[in-house]
């Protein structure tokens, strides 16, 4: 995969506590991680948005429980 080179600024107590709780040192694989932390919540968050809008079954959601999806097989 290609990388690109960035600047970024960032809160040194969250970052630090990220290292801690990963026990990842460097910076690009926490921010890698970050990413693709921050990429499958968002996808998540559109699928149940849709979902809630036109659900596949003949059920109405009528609350969205993220707990629910957290579990799913997106790639089915």
């Amino acid at each position: 995969m290609a990388k690109v080179k960035i600047a970024a600024t960032v809160d040194p107590a969250r970052l630090d506590q990220a290292k801690e709780l990963t026990g990842v040192q460097g910076v690009s694989e926490i921010l890698e991680r970050g990413l693709a932390a921050l990429i499958e919540d968002e996808l998540e968050r559109i699928h149940a948005d849709g979902y809630a809008r036109a659900p596949q079954a003949s059920e109405t959601v009528r609350t969205i429980d993220k707990g629910v999806w957290a579990d799913l097989p997106w790639d089915e």
